[in-house]
């Protein structure tokens, strides 16, 4: 079992989610309006002088080869969709020892 955390500029959320969508994820959350200060491009503060905010999408995912497939699918879309470093996403993996909803 994986967790996954990508956080991207808030112009990629919608092709993001629907990536997820079409590849089968079914449990992710969302955290809107996240300032933050990244490895590469313009920190994103929402204000005048650094605009622009991130959002944080987490996921859980009980099979670490969907896990590993998602991921590299997150990989390849930084190669392809991203124009800039303002763009790309971050993603990070942790394995789960737990998850349950009931």
């Amino acid at each position: 079992m994986k967790f996954i955390f990508c956080t991207c500029n808030i112009s990629m959320m919608d092709q993001v989610t629907q990536l997820l969508d079409n590849n089968g994820v079914t449990s992710y959350q969302i955290t809107d309006k996240v300032i933050s200060r990244n490895e590469k491009g313009s920190p994103r503060f929402d204000t005048a002088v650094w605009p622009g905010y991130n959002v944080n999408i987490t996921m859980q995912i009980s099979s670490d080869d969907k896990a590993d497939r998602i991921i590299a699918l997150l990989r390849e879309f930084n190669k392809e969709k991203a124009f800039s470093d303002e763009e790309l996403l971050t993603v990070c993996s942790m394995k789960m020892d737990d998850y349950f909803f009931d």
